[in-house]
Order: C-alpha cells, then structure tokens, then sequence
C-alpha cells in the first residue's frame, strides 16, 4: 500500500506540472481550450472507471467469499471501449468545434479521444483486477507509469516547442499504460463472484455513477468553457477560473481517485462496522481541505502571479473556497465508494447524478457571476450528493439491524 501512496502522490503532481508546462507552452485561449480537453478526457475515463470499481469489488468478494460467477470483465471491455469509440467521434464531430473554440485540431482532437478511450476501457479492467487481487505493487506500477508518460511528453513538447497537437496527444497517451503493465507482469486472474449478466448489469450501474462523479470532478471545467464567454468572469477571466478549479483540485482529488479501490476493499472488509470505517477518511479529506483552503487563500495568489501568465490570476478567497469544494467533493468520492462496497448500486448512483444535477442547476440557472457561480455550485453540489449517500447508508444499517434482531 505504501506503494501506491507513493504512485497516487506522484500522479497528482505529475498533472499539476503537466497542466503548468501547457499554460507556458500554449497561448491563453489554447490553454483554455487544452483545459477543457482535458477534462473532457478525463471525464469520460471517469465514466469508465465504473468497470474498475465493479471489477474491483467483484475479484475482491470472490477472493474473499470463494464464490465464483461467470463474468468475463475483459470481454465486457471491449465491447464497452467499442461502443465508446464510436460514440466519441460522433459526438467529437458535432462538440469538438465549440470546445476548442475555433483551433484547427478539432478532427486530430476527436481522433485522438476516441482510441484514448478505447485503451482506457482495458486499463479500467487491469486496474480492478490488480486491486481485487491486493496487488498493490502492480497495480502503483501501473498508476505512476500513466502520469510519468504525460509529464515526461509535456516536458518535451515544452522544450521542443511543440504546439497543442502534442497536448493532445500527451492527454491520450497514458491510457495505453494497462499494456506495458500487462505485458511485464504476466497475465491476472479475473474471477468474479456473479455470473455474467449481473456484471454486465453492475458495471453499466457503476458507469452511470462514474460518469455523473466525472462530470462533476473533471468535467466540469469543459462546461465552462463550452457555455460562459471568454469575459463572462467580474474579477478572472474564463481560463483563470478553469486553472483555478483544476489546480485546486489536482492536490486532493487526484490521490483519492487513485485510492477509489483500496476505500472499496476497506469498505468491503468493514462492512460491520461501516461509520466507524467512514470516519477516519472523510475526517482526514475534510481536514486536508481546511488546512488547503487557509494556505489557497495566503499564498495562492503569489504562486499564481510569481509562475503563469497574466490573465490566468485568481483571489485568494476564490482559491480557498476552490480548495475546500474539493474536500467536499473528495468526502463524496469516500461515501460513494462505501455504497458501492455495500451494494447498494442505486444510491451510489442518485448521491452522483443529484450532487451533479444540483451543481449544474447552481451554475447555468443561479443569477451569480461566473466566480461565484463555480465556486457555490462546487460547494452544494457535493453536500447534496453525500446526504443521499449517507441516507442510503443509514437505512440500510438500520434494515440490517432490524433483520438481526427479529432472527434473535
């Protein structure tokens, strides 16, 4: 596990320099538009990880209870990854223009996400089995190898002064990772504990889930950028508030979507004593956001004025409201990943879909200025989500207990 701490702190700085070398790299509207590439990629890989998370709860019951269903995750990638491609460049297509805004990459750009997508399907399936196999080591390999791809391309795009073909690329390129990983370690075994329909009707549960959870973390700067004007901010403008909400994001949310499996396995392994088992992370996200938000707001500002561009500057109070709705929406990744691990895939589902639903009502209904906009929709959107979550939690526990003390 050590391991992988190490793999999870490593990606979160690896994003944080690779979206640094891009703001040097590219003009303020390319970086705008990267931005929001970026995010829609890592949306969409998000909607993804829902194989990952089933995958990881299916080897992991199986290796746990002895129970052994049919359920074939790889094959079931590959007819989602199919799916998924053709689904990007249809929508790539029609979408790719007004994200970008104009630059002339859009086919390139719309390539390039669709076969990104379509390796990541199977990366989602390794990355499960690896951690429902406890195998940690493997596993950090696989996530340190993803973003050492991406920072060392964008070091050389840099220094090459290559334009935002190569960041479109350098977005892509970590998905092809789950090959080299599989290639050198040899093949896993993918047992599940459920035949093959019920994974196929679990996974595609997960995904919607994943997908609104994506939406909400790293989609939603491409939101921004496809529906406010480039003057739309009263004190930034639209690329500052993108970077401001990535960069504050990065430190907190990054980590925990790599630890996503090892909180469903603890979940899993703790389900009797599950607040107690909640505790100890939501306690530790929350209190990183408050010790994040008071150092946002001291020296924030400075960083941003001392190592990027002019036009891409926020206020402190922006960073550290920024930084906090991050806590809170980490603290709604831990609760979600607890419903997931008791099974109780429609509320995993309802705390995504309404912490994003009310996010989004916040930012395009709300008569806010884009600043205060991004930053309210941040912070209740996800404090929606979790009460679902937990709400859900606490009828199940009380059901259960119900159930025992009649059988008593």
């Amino acid at each position: 596990m050590r391991a992988l701490s190490l793999a999870t702190v490593f990606a979160a700085l690896s994003g944080f320099v690779v979206i640094y070398v891009a703001s040097w790299a590219l003009d303020i509207d390319q970086f705008a538009a990267f931005q929001a590439y970026w995010g829609l990629f890592f949306a969409a890989t998000g909607f993804l990880d829902g194989i990952m998370q089933e995958t990881t709860r299916g080897v992991s019951s199986a290796r746990g209870t002895g129970r052994s269903g049919t359920g074939r995750p790889w094959r079931l990638a590959a007819v989602i990854g199919g799916t998924v491609l053709v689904v990007a460049l249809v929508v790539g297509f029609f979408w790719m223009p007004i994200l970008l805004r104009g630059h002339a990459h859009t086919a390139t750009a719309t390539a390039f996400l669709a076969f990104g997508l379509l390796t990541y399907a199977f990366q989602a399936v390794l990355s499960g089995v690896l951690s429902g196999m406890g195998l940690w080591r493997r596993y950090a390999g696989l996530v340190a190898l993803d973003s050492g791809v991406r920072l060392l391309f964008a070091l050389v795009a840099w220094q090459l002064g290559w334009g935002m073909t190569a960041f479109l690329i350098i977005t892509v390129i970590g998905a092809l990772s789950w090959l080299v990983i599989l290639l050198a370690g040899g093949s896993v075994r993918s047992l599940v504990d459920v035949p093959h329909p019920e994974l196929t009707r679990r996974i595609i549960s997960a995904m919607f889930a994943t997908g609104a959870s994506a939406a909400l973390i790293t989609g939603f700067p491409v939101f921004v950028q496809s529906t406010s004007a480039p003057d739309a901010g009263t004190y930034v403008t639209v690329a500052g508030i993108i970077n401001a909400v990535t960069l504050t994001r990065a430190p907190i949310l990054v980590p925990l979507q790599r630890f996503q499996s090892a909180l469903i396995v603890r979940f899993v392994e703790n389900r009797d004593r599950l607040y107690s088992a909640l505790a100890a992370p939501i306690g530790a996200v929350l209190g990183l956001g408050v010790v994040g938000a008071g150092a946002a707001w001291l020296i924030g500002p400075w960083i941003l004025e001392a190592f990027f561009k002019d036009g891409l500057q926020v206020p402190g109070l922006i960073l550290a409201i920024l930084t906090f709705a991050s806590a809170c929406t980490g603290s709604l990744m831990v609760t979600g990943a607890a419903t997931l691990a008791s099974e109780l895939h429609r509320a995993y589902v309802l705390g995504w879909v309404a912490a994003s639903v009310v996010a989004f009502g916040v930012l395009w209904l709300a008569p806010l200025s884009l600043e205060a906009g991004v930053c309210t929709a941040l912070v209740v959107g996800p404090v929606a989500g979790g009460l679902v979550h937990v709400l859900a939690l606490r009828r199940a526990a009380g059901v259960e207990t119900s159930a025992s003390e009649n059988v008593t």
